[in-house]
């Protein structure tokens, strides 16, 4: 199902390199004990676990479908899925600073996230993204409807998979760029012409069909998904779970380093952003498919700077190593894995990256985008979402593609002084460089 190890007597630096699912095995057997295959309500589901299922109760108050067939059908699904793991089996990890991809079967991701969901996952390292639904299912409340929503999609992803077995492979990519001040300033890529989404248009919309999509990701990949987030990352991770599998294998990214993940099929809609977030009904994703079933569809994970508490502006923002930390990070995000993948998504889905919680000045990150996406041959397609800036995205463009502009021009302008003190004037600033 998955490239994996199935021996034994491995040394600690292997371990290291391993996910082992024996800790989780051992845990399933101890539910299984108190007759977990056996709980038809919620008073047993906290006999088996410990704990009142209070997040659990609260789907079934918000969302009353979701109970009718959960004791009956899918929980013992997603009990039936957890047993199909061998105790010996361990995952490999994709290690910090090193290229590498693994390709988990998709079947074997239902088996991944049952154990997710029954939180038997209970030995992750401390630079692991957290891997339990511990918090989903007994934590919240219904004074926190986002988190219910979360909770109902995944619900409704191991509905679907119950009647459906998932074809195909879970593609994940750990992907690293240490290039430097140099390539970009020497860089003789041609800027590519970048187009502009409607206003208050999202990447799922029909407009972004097709790209490759940027996820705005904590560096801990999935962010609050299963921990209390509910914004871009988190809320692409609960619409399409299987990404979520991901999260057992990818430690926290480093600063030039990306991850990008293919076959995270959508299995459901949803309305509303943040505490507004509500689970909106199924969905049928589609994707096209690979010769084996694998849904065609890609998001690259990317961490912003975050410069909530500190001197977030422009001035700051346009130092050279920030910058570059920046310019490195999206051009791991949106280096094709190889020349499939390039012709698969010649174009990338993003928008204002960094740019709410965190701070950062949408101007500068969409020429920043700009710069990687075209250093990899890659287009960009903007998304803008509330703010106004998309038409002078477009013009820039334009007007800089028509001119010939170099990836290495556009970047040494930006490094160049004098540099505008407001994000407002960052493009006359760059043409009055470049459009002599």
């Amino acid at each position: 199902l998955a490239q994996g190890d199935m021996g034994h007597g491995q040394s600690s630096l292997e371990a290291m390199s391993k996910v082992s699912m024996h800790t989780a095995m051992a845990n399933f057997n101890r539910l299984c004990e108190r007759n977990v295959s056996k709980v038809h309500d919620l008073r047993g589901f906290e006999d088996v676990f410990g704990s009142y299922p209070q997040g659990l109760d609260a789907v079934f108050r918000v969302y009353p479908d979701c109970e009718a067939n959960f004791f009956t059908e899918v929980f013992p699904f997603i009990v039936q899925s957890a047993s199909r793991m061998y105790p010996e089996y361990n995952l490999k990890k994709l290690q910090q600073g090193a290229v590498d991809h693994l390709m988990l079967g998709r079947e074997l991701v239902v088996t991944l996230l049952a154990h997710m969901f029954l939180c038997t996952i209970t030995d992750s390292a401390r630079d692991m993204p957290y891997p339990c639904f511990d918090m989903l299912l007994f934590r919240v409340s219904t004074r926190q409807p986002q988190e219910l929503a979360k909770l109902r999609m995944v619900i409704h992803y191991f509905d679907r998979c119950r009647l459906e077995t998932p074809q195909g492979e879970l593609r994940i990519y750990r992907q690293v760029r240490d290039r430097g001040r140099a390539s970009w300033r020497d860089s003789r890529q041609p800027l590519l012409e970048m187009q502009v989404a409607p206003e208050l248009t999202g990447f799922e919309d029909e407009v972004g069909r097709g790209c490759l999509h940027a996820d705005f990701a904590n560096k801990s990949l999935g962010g609050g998904v299963l921990v209390g987030g509910c914004v871009q990352e988190e809320i692409r991770f609960a619409i399409c779970p299987e990404l979520c599998a991901a999260m057992l294998v990818c430690p926290i990214m480093l600063e030039n380093e990306a991850i990008t993940i293919v076959g995270g099929e959508q299995f459901c809609t949803y309305t509303g952003y943040a505490r507004s977030l509500a689970f909106g009904g199924d969905y049928r994703d589609p994707s096209p498919r690979d010769g084996d079933g694998t849904p065609l569809v890609a998001i690259t994970a990317m961490d912003a700077l975050d410069f909530r508490g500190e001197d977030s502006s422009l001035r700051r923002q346009m130092q050279e190593p920030l910058m570059l930390r920046e310019l490195e990070k999206a051009a791991a995000a949106f280096a094709p894995v190889d020349d499939q993948a390039l012709h698969q998504w010649p174009v990338i889905a993003t928008g204002n990256w960094g740019c709410g919680a965190f701070e950062g000045c949408p101007e500068l990150k969409a020429v920043l985008q700009w710069l990687a996406a075209s250093e990899g041959r890659r287009s960009l397609l903007y998304f803008p979402f509330e703010l106004k800036i998309g038409p002078e995205l477009v013009q820039l463009s334009h007007d800089f593609c028509q001119a010939g502009v170099t990836v290495g021009e556009l970047y040494t302008a930006l490094v160049t002084e004098p540099k505008p003190r407001e994000g407002p004037e960052i493009f006359y600033s760059l043409r009055t460089k470049l459009l002599r």
